[in-house]
C-alpha cells in the first residue's frame, strides 16, 4: 500500500515537469543550430579637407601699415601792416591757385606811408643836388681866393720893401699884412669846404638809400594789403572777420598745399634697415593704397629724424607717385608696402600654418608634417596669404589648407577640394 502511495505522488509530480523539460530540449537545440555572425572590424576615418598645390616664384612680403596724410608745405600767413580786415573772399575748405587773394586790407593808412616815405626821397634828393651845385661853387671860390691870397701876398711884399727904404708908413705894412691873413684864411675855410664835401654827398646818400628803402618797404606793405595764397593749396583755418584791426605779425589764414602731399607711417624697428639699404640704393621701397575707390603708390622718400618716445619704430615718409589724391590732411590711409622679394618662396593661405612653423603635406592621403619659415605676409586680391620657405617643399607638393584640431603625422584626409596653384 505503501509502495502504490508513493508511485502516485511521483507520478503526480514528475507530469507538469515535462512540458518544461521539453522546452529547454527544443531551445538548447536551436542555439546548437543558430549561424554564428561575422566578426565586425572597425573602419579608419576620413577627414575631408582643401588642399592648395605649391608654386616657387619670388615673392615680395608685404607690410600693412597706418599711415597720415600730412605735407612740409603747411603755412599760417600773417599781416605785414596794422590795418583793418576789409574783406576776405574765401572760406575754410576752399581751394586756392596761387596768387588767389585771400584776405583783402584797408590800404588807405598803408598809402599815406607810402606818400610820406616819397616825400623824405624827394626832400634828400634836393639836398643832394643843392650840394653838388655848392661844391661846384666852393671850387670856383677856391680859384678866385687862391688868386687873392697871391695878389694879398704881393701886397704885402711891396709893402715891406716900401717900409725897408722908409717910403711908406708901418700902419700901411700892417694893413697889407691883415689883408693877406684875411685872405688866407677865407682859403682855408674854402679849402675844408671843398674837402668836406665828398663825406657830406656820402651822409646824403646814406639817407637818401634809407629813405628810398623805406619807400619800398612801405610799397611792399602795399602790395601786402592784399594776402595771396603762395601755393596751390586749401584754406584749413580764417581766424580773423572783415572789419576786424591787425596788428603786423597776426595770424590771418592757414593752407597747406595739395600738389605735396605725404604719407607718415611707422615702420616696425626690424625692417628699418631694409628702408635705410633701399633708400641708399636709389630704389625706395613703394606702397599701395586706395582712396575712393582708386589705387594709388606711394614711394618711400626718407625716414624721420628721430624715434619717438615709446614708438616700436621710425617714421617713414612716403611721396605719391603720378597724381596727387583728394586726401584731407591728417586722414589716415590704409598702406600696403612692398619688402625686398625672397626667391623659392611659397604662397600659403591662412589656415594652412600650424604653431607658426609646421604645414602638413599631403602624402598617398596622409598627412606628413613640414617645418617652415616664415617669410612674411602678402595681401591679394583681398585676402591675407603666408609666405613660406622650406627645403622639404617643391612645386607641386599639395598643402593642407584646413584648419583641422587634430592634425597630426598620418591621419587620413579625404582632399574634397584642391585650391588653385598661387
Amino acid at each position: 500500500m505503501a509502495s502504490s502511495g508513493f508511485k502516485r505522488t511521483a507520478r503526480h509530480f514528475l507530469i507538469p515537469l515535462l512540458p518544461i523539460l521539453a522546452t529547454a530540449v527544443v531551445i538548447w537545440v536551436f542555439g546548437l543550430l543558430k549561424p554564428t555572425p561575422p566578426e565586425s572590424q572597425a573602419e579608419e576615418r576620413t577627414w575631408p579637407i582643401r588642399t592648395v598645390t605649391l608654386d616657387s616664384a619670388a615673392r615680395a612680403p608685404q607690410l600693412r601699415l597706418l599711415g597720415r596724410v600730412e605735407t612740409p608745405f603747411q603755412s599760417t600767413l600773417t599781416s605785414a601792416v596794422t590795418a583793418d580786415v576789409k574783406a576776405i573772399p574765401v572760406l575754410e575748405g576752399s581751394p586756392v591757385r596761387a596768387g588767389d587773394v585771400m584776405v583783402e586790407l584797408d590800404r588807405s593808412e598803408v598809402e599815406l606811408s607810402v606818400a610820406q616815405r616819397q616825400a623824405d626821397v624827394a626832400e634828400l634828393g634836393a639836398e643832394r643836388a643843392s650840394e653838388l651845385n655848392q661844391q661846384r661853387a666852393d671850387r670856383q671860390f677856391l680859384e678866385r681866393e687862391k688868386a687873392l691870397v697871391e695878389i694879398a701876398r704881393r701886397g704885402l711884399d711891396r709893402e715891406q720893401r716900401l717900409a725897408d727904404s722908409n717910403l711908406t708908413s708901418q700902419s700901411r705894412t700892417d694893413e697889407a699884412r691883415q689883408i693877406l691873413q684875411s685872405a688866407e684864411l677865407s682859403l682855408i675855410s674854402r679849402e675844408l669846404a671843398v674837402a668836406n664835401h665828398q663825406s657830406r654827398i656820402q651822409s646824403l646818400d646814406a639817407r637818401l638809400g634809407r629813405a628810398q628803402a623805406l619807400l619800398q618797404q612801405a610799397r611792399l606793405d602795399l602790395g601786402r594789403t592784399d594776402v595771396m595764397a603762395p601755393f596751390d593749396g586749401v584754406v584749413t583755418g580764417i581766424e580773423v572777420s572783415p572789419g576786424e584791426r591787425v596788428r603786423a605779425g597776426e595770424s590771418l589764414v592757414s593752407l597747406y598745399a595739395v600738389d605735396q602731399l605725404e604719407v607718415r607711417a611707422q615702420l616696425p624697428m626690424r625692417w628699418t634697415a631694409s628702408a635705410e639699404q633701399a633708400l641708399v640704393s636709389g630704389q625706395p621701397m613703394t606702397a599701395i593704397t586706395t582712396l575712393a575707390g582708386e589705387t594709388y603708390t606711394l614711394a618711400l622718400e626718407r625716414l624721420s629724424g628721430q624715434v619717438n618716445v615709446g614708438a616700436g619704430g621710425v617714421d617713414g615718409l612716403f611721396r605719391f607717385q603720378g597724381g596727387q589724391p583728394p586726401a584731407a590732411l591728417n586722414r589716415t590711409l590704409d598702406l600696403l608696402l612692398d619688402l625686398n622679394a625672397r626667391e623659392n618662396t611659397f604662397s600659403l593661405p591662412v589656415s594652412a600654418l600650424y604653431d607658426e612653423s609646421t604645414v602638413y603635406k599631403v602624402v598617398e592621403d596622409r598627412l606628413t608634417s613640414v617645418q617652415v619659415v616664415l617669410v612674411g605676409d602678402r595681401f591679394e586680391d583681398g585676402s591675407q596669404r603666408l609666405l613660406v620657405q622650406s627645403g622639404q617643399l617643391q612645386d607641386g607638393d599639395r598643402i593642407l589648407a584646413t584648419q583641422l584640431p587634430n592634425a597630426i603625422n598620418g591621419l587620413k584626409v579625404d582632399v574634397i577640394e584642391a585650391e588653385p596653384e598661387t
